[in-house]
């Protein structure tokens, strides 16, 4: 009879009917760009909406780190934009997507259609060009539709543009898709945007936080979070990328669920190469095929990954992170020795990747424990230009050796060490080696002398149409940490926010707390406190004006606005700001940066959830811009990005 009941208990419960998917709908507007995200079930998309005078509509699927792009030709400014909420296709023969309802103020015309990987998306917007292996067929329907099968074909993509309310939706005789009403009307129209790849499996909002806070950094962290990966950031990154990952959840910790934590953790170490190195970014789906067809590959395994290793800071960041986790954290406790038995899909375990890892970490600290000096530091790699996260062209302004790889990163991974080895004679190796680089970022002190620096304030200001503001007149020599050391070894006088990562990681002494505290309470551009933020680079102090103009408010890593910088200068300070070894004056100057830090997020909360945010000058002061809209921009921000997210646990101090 017992045995009965549990067989129908049994017998109900598999008939009960699953949960419903999670629905995650959310609309970002910033300047110009109107940002649509939606998923639910296997169907997930961003969808990006341009307006001005060269609009465009982005289709991002995070499976496969594909998109559809549709780029217009110039025309007087337009508006385009959604009509109502976007809603999620899936067919019965895999394709899987978004539709919805959009509204344009004039015709329409495009100058490129690009069905493929987010990569290619991103590409067309420099060259203008789609790549020839890549070719589409289309239809003019009506509807009007444009279908590409990937370079394997094993998979394809689906663009139905359908005219409503008397519009038409065709291709004109040189095949481009045109969009118009009646005359010079606007038009509306219903996209559809489809592709077959797998989708990723999401992480529901319920289960991302240890606490629930409700909002839009919840949404864009949940849009960017599954169980195989979390993605950087949408439109333009959105796949694996190590660094990203590392520092998000580094940051995210306090409030992170371990199974989330886990999700990033374990795909960095899943992407290990057999030497320790951890990769930056992948290349995956079409356009790991179009790799391998540019190679002259054939065969059914075009799409299988690619790994990028060329950044040097990402192996420097796993101990530091894993420590955080395994060691700091109860449920990293209680839950270490499962993790570590998983296995990489090399089949090696994460114990052993992890081992690998710190290896590598020994190894290139060595030379400099041996012979401390500037030619002995971690540079970047042979033939590289780039190698931190300062990763665009000029982000280093030229430097070889980054200051936070090597002030920060490459000790904190020591100490890390020290406590994650597995082998006693390892661990001790690490506390030595780490005790050999504690005064590493004594070689990138910059002093400028009191009258040089005003010289050089009064022309940065000048240059940059800005009135100095009161206080901004030096009393005594400037002091800080240059951005990176130069060929000779020289530093590069730029200051930056990189201190945030020695806050962060590090143990400083409170001579070197003062002078980073004061640096980043005085106002821009004697020091980096500013009405649009805390600028990552300040060049004021280059004397010469070619140099000085690598870090303009135009480049991607110059006076601007980077959220996930602010908030690890938070958590450094806040970091800092627990120990118990610092006397009253430090801790004082140390409360006077928390404040202009967290002044700096609240004046530019608007903007807090993007990756990045500019300026211009208006009647001498400085006015937040949406970077990317500017006209001579570097590139774009994105709307959603991973560690933009990290305020859900970098919070404010309790007055």
């Amino acid at each position: 009879m017992i045995f009965s009941a549990v067989l129908l208990l049994a017998s109900l419960a598999s008939a009960a009917p699953a949960a419903a998917p999670e629905t995650l709908s959310f609309t970002v507007v910033e300047g110009s760009i109107r940002n649509y995200f939606y998923r639910r079930g296997g169907a997930a998309a961003h969808v990006l909406a341009s307006s001005g005078a060269s609009p465009r509509l982005i289709v991002a699927f995070p499976a496969a780190n594909s998109g559809i792009g549709l780029w217009f030709e110039k025309t007087a400014p337009i508006e385009l934009e959604a009509v109502g909420d976007l809603s999620g296709v899936e067919r019965a023969d895999g394709m899987r997507g978004v539709a919805g309802r959009f509204k344009a103020s004039r015709p329409l015309r495009s100058k490129g259609v690009v069905l493929g990987s987010v990569r290619v998306l991103r590409d067309f917007v420099y060259t203008g060009a789609v790549p020839p292996e890549l070719s589409t067929r289309a239809a003019s329907g009506p509807p009007l539709v444009v279908r590409r099968a990937t370079l394997d074909g094993k998979h394809h993509f689906e663009l139905r543009l359908e005219a409503l309310d008397g519009a038409r939706a065709v291709l004109d005789p040189e095949g481009r898709v045109v969009l118009a009403g009646a005359g010079a009307k606007g038009v509306e129209f219903h996209l559809t945007a489809l592709t077959d790849y797998a989708p990723l499996t999401p992480i529901p909002r319920s289960e991302l936080l240890a606490s629930a806070r409700p909002g839009r950094d919840l949404d864009a962290l949940a849009f960017l979070s599954y169980r195989e990966k979390l993605l950087a950031g949408s439109w333009r990154f959105l796949t694996y990328f190590g660094r990203d990952t590392l520092l998000s959840v580094r940051l995210l910790l306090p409030e992170l669920r371990p199974e989330t934590a886990e999700a990033g953790l374990g795909a960095v170490l899943d992407r290990l190469s057999a030497d320790g190195e951890v990769a930056h970014e992948e290349d995956i789906g079409d356009f790991a095929a179009l790799r391998r067809v540019r190679d002259g590959a054939r065969g059914a395994d075009l799409e299988a990954p690619f790994y990028d290793y060329k950044m040097i800071d990402g192996d420097f960041l796993l101990a530091p992170v894993l420590a955080a986790y395994l060691l700091d954290t109860a449920a990293g406790r209680v839950r270490a020795r499962a993790f570590l038995a998983r296995r990489t899909p090399s089949g090696v375990s994460y114990a052993q990747a992890l081992a690998l890892n710190l290896a590598r970490v020994r190894r290139l600290a060595s030379p400099y424990a041996a012979a401390p000096g500037t030619a002995t530091l971690v540079g970047l790699k042979p033939g590289q230009t780039v190698g931190n996260w300062r990763d665009s062209g000029d982000g280093l302004g030229g430097g070889r050796a980054p200051f936070d790889v090597n002030a920060a990163l490459v000790p904190a991974a020591l100490a890390a060490g020290a406590r994650l080895e597995a082998r006693p004679e390892d661990a001790a190796e690490c506390a030595r080696l780490a005790r050999a680089w504690a005064s590493a970022a004594d070689l990138f002190r910059v002093e400028i002398s009191t009258p040089e620096a005003s010289a050089l304030l009064k022309n940065y200001a000048s240059e940059q149409g800005l009135t100095l503001p009161a206080g901004a007149e030096p009393r005594a020599p400037v002091r800080f940490h240059g951005l990176a050391l130069d060929l000779a070894g020289k530093p590069i006088a730029v200051m930056h926010t990189d201190e945030g990562f020695v806050l962060m990681f590090t143990d400083p002494s409170s001579e070197y707390l003062e002078q980073a505290a004061g640096n980043l309470s005085a106002p821009f551009p004697l020091g980096l406190s500013s009405p649009v933020g805390l600028p990552v680079a300040n060049p004021a102090y280059v004397a010469d004006a070619a140099a000085r103009a690598r870090f303009s408010r135009a480049s991607y890593h110059g006076t601007v606005v980077w959220s996930w910088q602010q908030a690890l200068l938070a958590a450094g300070l806040k970091r800092q700001l627990e120990r118990k070894d610092l006397p009253v004056q430090t801790r004082e100057a140390l409360r006077r940066a928390e404040g202009a830090v967290w002044d700096a997020v609240r004046a530019t909360d608007a903007m807090r959830h993007s990756e990045l945010w500019s300026w211009k000058a208006v009647d001498g002061r400085m006015e937040l811009q949406p970077f990317g809209q500017g006209g001579g921009d570097a590139d774009e921000s994105n709307a959603a990005q991973l560690w933009s997210t990290v305020y859900l646990a970098v919070t404010p101090p309790k007055k």
